[in-house]
């Protein structure tokens, strides 16, 4: 018999997977870009949401103006002004949807619910702010005709036409021949 000599053979190595060092610092480069991403990614949602309360405002704003066109809302809107009643002041969209006149029943039916407010504008400066409207009645000096003004805001009461407020759409007019 003869002797074989040994020959140095490499055993194959078992692939045992990431080492320590690989695996921090992956986990260290996802922490870097997420970090760097967030605050864009948060712009990017609060852009959306500013974008969906400037919608409220301005359906709510459409939905106004299309309800003083039904004779019968018209009339309970003057009825109301004259009686310095709901709408003789800024009202909360929340409030004025849960009254009970031919007004709030036609702007209902272009709206069910009252739309809300979910920007971080709208949430910040120690307030938490809703959408506002206001309606008053005018009459032309010159020609005696009567219009109906309406605004719708974003804001409180106290930050409205002429003030602050975080955005809306200010006036509007809907004219009615005596």
């Amino acid at each position: 018999m003869m002797e074989t000599a040994v020959t140095s053979k490499t055993v194959p190595r078992r692939n045992a997977g990431f080492s320590l060092v690989e695996l921090i610092i992956s986990v260290s480069i996802m922490v870097m870009m997420t970090g760097a991403i967030t605050p864009a990614l948060m712009r990017y949602v609060e852009k959306g949401r500013e974008r969906r309360d400037t919608q409220s405002i301005e359906m709510l704003y459409s939905a106004l103006g299309g309800a003083l066109y039904d004779e019968v809302a018209y009339d309970a809107v003057k009825s109301g002004l004259e009686k310095k009643g709901i709408y003789s002041a800024p009202i909360a969209a929340s409030a004025f949807f849960l009254q009970d006149d031919a007004f709030a029943d036609a702007v209902r039916d272009y709206i069910p619910t009252a739309p809300k407010l979910t920007s971080a504008a709208a949430q910040g400066r120690g307030v938490s702010y809703e959408i506002m409207l206001y309606i008053t009645e005018t009459i032309d000096p010159e020609t005696g005709i009567r219009a109906i003004k309406y605004a719708v805001w974003a804001g409180d009461a106290d930050h409205c036409a002429g003030s602050e407020y975080i955005g809306g759409i200010l006036p509007a007019f809907v004219t009615i021949d005596n």
